[in-house]
């Protein structure tokens, strides 16, 4: 899938405070030594705790935590870190912080270079997108650090859980969940009170809600445009319809939200995904000649959601296929509706359910009212679900 790659000159890494973003405060983490304590599925490096000096200095506070853990012995403070890094990112004066960019991953090699003699890997990625709402990009993002801090390279990496406002943590620690890749734990170097934090794969996409930038050995895999995921598919035939304009069920798709996108407050959804897709959709109304009238596939903007966390929300009934033929003096309207439900479930997940029905409504024609209607107007559709369900994510966000 094709990467997007930002040149973020102008969104900038300020401070933010966000303890509340994450989980449990690690106590007194078992270390002993500066370098990677590496089990099956562990990896922790020891950085060292700093405190940044005022709210723009994230980003410097993380600098020097990770220049000391590849060994600089100090000879410069917070403040002229934070000067150097604004001056090699070409931030402007008018904004506070550091700006993200590819300079600032230059920066760290050649300090680490000539502060201790040896060759560190940075490099710099950046997605505008809600970051954490796939298996894929928990994968990639577990990858990478896996990777990273098996070299002994701890992260630094921008947060976003605010729009237009963000936070520079260094990742130290990574944890593997054998039994479910929502349950990956990262652990990292908070330098807005110096102190170690934790947060699992499902949650990481609050931080992540409005980008995600960071420094690591190597790159991170390019991210997928699209969440393909798969559902129990129906096809469902409805024969002899009353015309009386009733909605007649046909079938239903569930889709757990929160199982496959890590997300439990709703307003993430409407932020990471712009639209939902039913590629193998079609629903066919028979004509009276039998021929068939065919809409595939579906598709909806995900605007049709209310923007706001929810526990309960539904659709009206819409129709979303419709034919008419004139018969005789009167008119037979053929239609297919869908009805959309959001449900919190009791262990607090969200589900999606489209539910889809057919109906027919028949209207004398009153400039045709000496002529007899040849055929009994009954409806008959015909709806098949398809078995993949796409999420489209929303690559503008703003």
């Amino acid at each position: 899938m094709k990467k997007i790659l930002l040149a973020l000159s102008t969104i900038f890494l300020g401070s933010l405070n966000i303890n509340t973003v994450f989980s449990t405060s690690l106590t007194n983490p078992s270390i002993s030594a500066q370098g990677p304590s590496v089990q099956e599925n562990k990896v922790f490096l020891s950085v060292p705790s700093v405190t940044q000096l005022g709210s723009d200095y994230c980003v410097a506070a993380s600098l020097v935590s990770i220049f000391r853990f590849w060994g600089w012995t100090e000879n410069k403070s917070q403040s002229e870190i934070f000067q150097e890094a604004r001056q090699v990112t070409n931030t402007p004066p008018s904004e506070n912080g550091v700006s993200a960019n590819k300079e600032l991953g230059e920066y760290m090699n050649n300090f680490i270079d000539k502060a201790t003699n040896k060759k560190a890997r940075y490099n710099f990625d950046a997605y505008r997108v809600t970051f954490g709402i796939s298996i894929d990009d928990i994968a990639a993002f577990s990858s990478y650090v896996w990777n990273s801090l098996s070299l002994n390279t701890p992260l630094l990496m921008g947060i976003h859980p605010t729009l237009g406002l963000g936070h520079a943590v260094v990742i130290c620690g990574y944890e593997e969940s054998v039994d479910n890749i929502w349950y990956d734990k990262y652990i990292f170097m908070d330098p807005a009170d110096g102190l170690t934090y934790n947060i699992m794969a499902k949650d990481i996409h609050q931080s992540f809600k409005y980008g995600i930038k960071i420094y690591g050995h190597g790159n991170l895999l390019g991210l997928k445009q699209q969440v393909r995921i798969t559902v129990d598919p129906f096809t469902k035939e409805l024969k002899d319809i009353s015309a009386n304009n009733t909605s007649v069920y046909a079938g239903e798709i569930r889709l757990n939200l929160t199982k496959h996108t890590g997300i439990s407050d709703f307003s993430y959804f409407t932020t990471a995904f712009s639209l939902i897709n039913l590629p193998g959709f079609s629903s066919e109304i028979k004509k009276v000649n039998d021929d068939p009238d065919i809409k595939k596939p579906l598709g909806f903007y995900t605007d049709v959601f209310p923007k706001t966390n929810i526990d309960h929300w539904n659709s009206k009934n819409e129709v979303i296929h419709i034919f008419s033929e004139v018969i005789g003096c009167e008119t037979i309207a053929t239609w297919v509706s869908l009805w959309i439900l959001i449900e919190r479930e009791q262990n607090n997940d969200l589900t999606l359910y489209l539910g889809f029905y057919g109906g027919v409504k028949v209207t004398k024609n009153s400039y045709k009212t000496n002529e007899v209607s040849p055929n009994e107007l009954k409806g008959r559709v015909k709806i098949s679900s398809g078995e993949t369900l796409i999420l489209q994510r929303n690559l503008n966000i703003s």
